[in-house]
């Protein structure tokens, strides 16, 4: 039967295309795997949503490509945080920081509070 659910987002989906096709496909609005429907009952009240295929034939980004986008996006911020920390991190040694098992600095021995009587 070519009827396909995803049941995180209670929808469904129907393919003129081989069952084989699609197994292992992703559901387009979350991401989860498809399933094969083995009855139509099963897919009451799931609503109708497009095959990945055709939401690119729409030419609006879909879900898969904004999250892609944004990973990329964050990928690329940590990596320029990454090279900051470590340019950063050469400066303070260069500077004469501790590198190392040598001790940063002699630890500052804090007053006791004072007690009241």
């Amino acid at each position: 039967m070519p009827h396909f659910k995803c049941v995180a987002c209670k929808a469904r989906l129907y393919s003129a295309a081989a069952p084989a096709d699609l197994v292992g496909d992703l559901c387009p609005g979350c991401g989860s795997l498809l399933e094969p429907v083995g009855e139509l009952a099963e897919i009451v009240g799931f609503r109708s949503i497009k095959s990945r295929a055709r939401v690119a034939e729409d030419s609006s980004p879909g879900r898969h490509q904004r999250i892609a986008r944004r990973v990329e996006g964050l990928f690329a911020r940590r990596e320029a945080l990454l090279a900051q920390a470590r340019l950063d991190a050469d400066r303070w040694v260069d500077d004469g920081g501790p590198l190392g098992d040598e001790p940063a600095a002699e630890a500052m021995a804090l007053p006791t509070p004072e007690e009241k009587p």
